[in-house]
């Protein structure tokens, strides 16, 4: 169940980005973070919009000190005002709020008054409260430009992929599909060092930051989704899914425009796949690797070590709508093949 505080009280969602920005040029506390971002209450204000942040993994707090997480650092670096709306639309899927508000858009496609009645039956506070909360909820909703109007009901107009994800634990995901645990059985018993999976985690955080890596899970789940399948992610798998007795676990990883960085990430990658697939006790998992760059005939040996050495499948994308991957690839994720 979510709480209150899940709820942001402040009213413009590009002023909660503002507030990472003024983190990074360095004012800390609610009342240099209200004065920067142009408000005025004694700290009241400022205090609302920092709690926003936080909600959105922007930022964290302590005893009224802020400081940026990953995410809050990766946006407070972005010069676009575009690119940074777009960037806070995927923050918002990510909370637990707005995640299960847009669930209940896509599926219901909902005019106002169902959409108000909806939210008010969700908030756990008083009504009273739950129709500022609304309004708040509303206004970004369309700064975030995630909705649009079609025929007097609200749709998705982005990310559904994202939206239509559920998360190991999430206690609305699919009853018919056995999630994985958020932390390994064979961890817990202590067959594998919980030190290694922490480490794991705190990586997987900060490459989860990521624009490119995000879109390539959002993209990735959309595919899964028309599959029939339901697309899930744990605290350390990207994306898996289970389609009749087929499992398949992805791991995402962003190459940069000049390939630089390919080789890294693919190792990268192999590793953790082989991992997830052992700590999980799931043998039988098929393994493939999404990036935003295919693989040029100059590292084509790249693709015969994953494909015919590892039996890991390589695809790429460069839409994040439409997956590309070569027969061999194909013959290895066979349910799932793009």
């Amino acid at each position: 169940m979510v709480a209150t505080a899940e709820f942001p009280q402040a009213d413009r969602l590009m002023q909660v980005g503002l507030v990472a920005e003024a983190i990074a040029k360095g004012h800390f506390t609610d009342d240099a973070i209200e004065k920067y971002i142009g408000l005025d209450s004694e700290g009241r204000q400022g205090r609302y919009y920092r709690q926003a942040a936080v909600v959105l993994g922007l930022t964290t707090n302590h005893q009224n000190y802020s400081a940026l997480t990953a995410a809050g650092q990766e946006y407070a670096a972005i010069a676009t005002e575009p690119a940074r709306l777009d960037f806070l639309a995927q923050r918002l899927v990510d909370t637990p709020v707005f995640h299960r508000a847009l669930q209940y858009i896509l599926k219901s496609s909902p005019n106002q008054a169902q959409l108000k009645a909806w939210f008010r039956s969700f908030y756990p506070g008083a009504g009273s409260t739950a129709d500022r909360r609304f309004s708040t909820f509303m206004n970004y909703l369309r700064d975030a430009s995630l909705v649009e109007i079609a025929t007097g009901c609200y749709v998705l107009s982005k990310y559904s992929g994202s939206v239509l994800k559920t998360s190991g634990g999430d206690t609305q995901a699919s009853a018919g599909i056995p999630l994985l645990l958020a932390t390994p059985s064979s961890a817990a018993s202590g067959k594998t060092g919980g030190g290694i999976i922490q480490v794991d985690v705190d990586l997987q955080k900060l490459e989860r930051a990521n624009a490119i890596h995000w879109k390539l899970v959002d993209g990735k789940s959309m595919f899964v989704s028309a599959l029939g399948a339901t697309p899930h992610d744990n605290v350390h798998i990207d994306l898996f899914a289970e389609k009749g007795s087929d499992l398949i676990f992805y791991e995402m990883k962003s190459v940069n425009d000049e390939s630089t960085n390919l080789l890294l990430q693919i190792r990268k990658a192999v590793s953790q796949l082989y991992e997830y697939r052992f700590i999980y006790a799931k043998p039988e998992a098929k393994l493939c690797i999404v990036t935003n760059q295919g693989i040029s005939k100059a590292n084509q040996w790249l693709l015969d070590y994953l494909e015919t050495d590892r039996a890991i499948a390589y695809e790429w994308t460069d839409d994040f709508k439409h997956f590309q991957s070569q027969s061999r690839s194909k013959a290895i994720t066979g349910k799932f093949a793009a």
